[in-house]
């Protein structure tokens, strides 16, 4: 039985225990409401454990596994207690007896294996305080990275570079920010004299990238009176090519959470939108955001239709044509590694096959709503040329009416954005 608490690594049990024991996406378990029941010291605290044994989960299991008896006896909240109490040792300099102790008081709340716990955790001090700990050669152990994947980079990147990829996967993302391109110097001011260091972004004209806790800059940010939204620079970009501008009608196909609708929006200054979602509780999350940010847009009508995109012609009107046409594909995500360590853990080759399917039958149903002289901007957060290049050459061989203007790859490792893949086509006819 799980019991809710204000302690950090308990609490950091659970998370780990529910991304890693019943495959729950992290962003699902790590909510604004989560992190707000504690205070700044503690929410840090709970970050820094949960993103830091995901990002080195295969090298903490590497290290854990001579010390099993019987791992099969153990319990996933034990083994996830074990993790953290590691990534605290090697990682964050923690005292022995403070770790171990609260390791130990959190298998008591489970009612599980306290001395389990006890004694492997004394027997990995004894060894590695004597011996140090070891440095893992292997990649994918190195860097917590699934072979299958690093097997595919390797294909297309040479080594030194996978392994700068590999690292820049694991560090922490910058918090950037998109905000109104005439307002962004007012809001470096504002967010300066809240004691927050800021930076521009090298692309894009709306992007800010701010220094400090998400949570503590979220919550500034939303005393202000500016509009901003939390959104990479790479996914910025998608909408500055979509060169928006004041009168158009727009169809943002995968709508939710909105960042693209909503920057697009702030871009546009007068226009309509109309957004698709398939998911009610992502549509939920879209309304929330649009709600929240529609006193910034006074002559944008943003409508939002419950939808999957590869059905759209069964919600729009056959005659409706569009200007401009969002297409932000579902994807596998793994461009977004960084931001979201859990998924290098849940998405497979498998999947990635199924999406790209999904993809192409998205973009080639949603094209045909785009009126001539159209742009149709196509993009994903994934580094996989099935769910990008492919998907674009496909649709392009089958469509003379379409051609392509500009395509981007962006890179951690290389650019500091996430890893997306954004194609700009032109319809022609």
């Amino acid at each position: 039985m799980v019991h809710k608490s204000q302690n950090p690594r308990q609490k950091a049990v659970e998370i780990l225990s529910g991304v890693l024991g019943r495959n729950k996406p992290l962003k699902m378990l790590l909510t604004d409401d989560v992190l707000s029941r504690f205070d700044k010291s503690d929410r840090g605290f709970l970050l820094e454990i949960v993103y830091g044994v995901l990002r080195n989960l295969y090298f903490i299991d590497w290290l854990l596994e001579g010390f099993y008896k019987n791992k099969k006896k153990l319990s996933v909240y034990t083994i996830n207690n074990l993790r953290c109490a590691v990534y605290q040792l090697i990682f964050m300099r923690v005292p022995e007896y403070a770790a171990v102790f609260e390791a130990v008081n959190i298998e008591k709340i489970y009612g599980e294996k306290t001395s389990a716990v006890n004694a492997i955790l004394r027997n990995f001090l004894r060894k590695y305080k004597k011996e140090g700990v070891p440095q893992a050669e292997h990649l994918s152990i190195k860097y917590s990275h699934p072979e299958w994947l690093i097997s595919r980079w390797l294909k297309r990147f040479p080594e030194n570079e996978i392994e700068a990829f590999l690292k820049a996967n694991n560090e922490k993302p910058p918090f950037t920010i998109a905000v109104k391109p005439e307002e962004r110097n007012k809001v470096t001011f504002y967010l300066n004299s809240k004691g927050f260091k800021t930076n521009l972004t090298k692309y894009s004209p709306s992007g800010l990238i701010v220094e400090g806790q998400g949570y503590e800059i979220r919550k500034t940010l939303m005393e202000s009176s500016f509009f901003w939204i939390v959104q990479d620079e790479a996914s910025q970009l998608a909408c500055f090519l979509l060169q928006p501008f004041n009168g158009l009608t727009v169809l943002d196909a995968c709508a939710s959470p909105g960042g693209k609708t909503l920057l697009t929006a702030v871009l546009m200054k007068k226009g309509r939108i109309i957004c698709l979602e398939k998911n009610r509780v992502r549509m939920k999350i879209l309304k929330e955001n649009i709600e929240r940010l529609k006193k910034f847009l006074p002559d944008i009508e943003i409508e939002t239709i419950l939808a999957d995109a590869r059905h759209c012609e069964n919600v729009l009107q056959k005659n409706l044509k569009f200007e401009r046409i969002i297409v932000d594909a579902p994807c596998s995500s793994l461009g977004v590694i960084r931001r979201n360590p859990d998924v290098r853990y849940r998405v497979s080759e498998r999947e990635i096959e199924r999406l790209s399917k999904t993809q192409r039958l998205i973009l080639e149903k949603v094209s045909s709503f785009l009126s001539p002289n159209g742009i149709l901007v196509y993009s994903v957060c994934s580094t996989e040329p099935e769910e990008g290049e492919q998907v674009i050459n496909n649709f392009l061989q089958k469509h003379d009416e379409f051609c392509s203007i500009k395509m981007l790859r962006t890179y951690p490792h290389i650019h500091g954005m996430d890893g997306f893949y954004i194609a700009k086509l032109l319809k022609t006819e």
